[in-house]
């Protein structure tokens, strides 16, 4: 008996595909879905974290303003004031931070010598604080903005005074 030789395929007859070229491809594919989703999670939460930036810049600025209008209005001025001495609900709320800004701070003052600004120890009328608005946040999502202003003390020591 004579054996016939191996049938040939022809060109362009495909019999299907095998299951290693199937696991290849589901692979593939999962590889490149994971790292499109991981992408627009980094999206989301640094568009999150600009977003919360941007507010407590806003926050911190009215903040600083609220805090200079009520020394300018009712004479708030405190010489060598302590940390969170101009940090009160007052200001808060003149500023509009709403409670999820869990941490609002102002740093004890610092006060000018002539030369450099140092520990408060003579007031002059002039005070260096820093501002601090922030949303706390879990695992990397708090942001807080600072902010350093300068204090002056109204000239005359009453509310409302301009002239020195």
């Amino acid at each position: 008996m004579r054996s016939s030789p191996p049938r040939r395929r022809r060109p362009g007859c495909d019999q299907g595909d095998t299951l290693i070229e199937l696991l290849c491809a589901v692979v593939i594919l999962g590889i490149a879905g994971v790292a499109i989703m991981a992408g627009f999670s980094f999206l989301v939460k640094s568009s999150d974290l600009g977003r919360k930036q941007a507010t407590g810049q806003a926050y911190v600025r009215s903040l600083a303003e609220a805090i200079q209008r009520s020394i300018d209005t009712t004479g708030g001025y405190k010489p060598c004031a302590a940390a969170g001495a101009y940090v009160t609900a007052a200001t808060k709320g003149a500023a509009g931070i709403p409670s999820k800004y869990t941490i609002v701070t102002q740093s004890a003052a610092q006060s000018w010598n002539g030369a450099a600004w140092g520990a408060c120890s003579t007031d002059r009328g002039a005070q260096r604080v820093e501002l601090t608005v922030g949303i706390g946040g879990v695992a990397g999502h708090a942001a807080s903005e600072k902010m350093t202003v300068i204090l002056r003390q109204p000239c005359s020591g009453t509310p409302g005074a301009t002239a020195c």
